[in-house]
């Protein structure tokens, strides 16, 4: 018997399907041990995972809530930005809102958790400085705390026809990137 098991193990085909089968035999049983461990460590790291995405998720339900509700509210992007006319004089204590919010964003702690809403901030913020800006380099700043557009474009019809447009553009952005912060 052991001259028969020496003659099949000098013989190379059978040779190798005898290591074949010792080492499939042994594989299973570690591939078994393998496959049970990577599945414990994954629940565990999914649960891990999960409980810091819920942390995430309120903490930035929170941060949007407070957008929402106290630095830029409905009310005041829809009814004012929306519906005003900005070839009348605007009222600085009106875009108190936005001015504020370009202060309160550089706070560290005002930052989504969520890289698509920060994305989204981050392109309401620069409308909102973009709005700004175009604004007060176009208008003076009266006695009674009212943005009047400048001499030199209101005299020029086609001037103030451009930066009427212009302005309303960039109220239209604003109110789209606020759009897509609250959907």
């Amino acid at each position: 018997m052991i001259e028969k098991i020496k003659k099949v193990w000098k013989d190379p085909v059978w040779s190798a399907v005898i290591v074949f089968i010792i080492t499939s035999i042994f594989s299973i049983r570690l591939c078994i041990i393998l496959l049970i461990l990577c599945v414990i460590f994954h629940f565990f790291f999914k649960k891990r995972n999960s409980r810091c995405g819920r942390i995430s998720y309120i903490q930035d339900k929170a941060l949007f809530k407070q957008i929402i509700t106290k630095d830029l509210p409905e009310s005041f992007i829809y009814d004012y930005l929306k519906n005003h006319d900005f070839g009348e004089p605007v009222s600085v204590d009106d875009l108190k809102a936005l001015m504020d919010f370009e202060w309160i964003v550089d706070n560290p702690q005002y930052k989504f958790n969520n890289p698509r809403l920060e994305q989204i901030k981050s392109d309401l913020l620069s409308s909102i400085k973009s709005f700004k800006d175009y604004l007060l380099r176009n208008t003076t700043e009266n006695e009674f705390g009212r943005l009047i557009i400048s001499d030199f474009i209101r005299r020029d019809e086609e001037k103030f026809i451009s930066y009427k447009k212009e302005l309303h553009k960039w109220a239209d952005d604003i109110c789209k990137n606020y759009d897509e912060l609250i959907r």
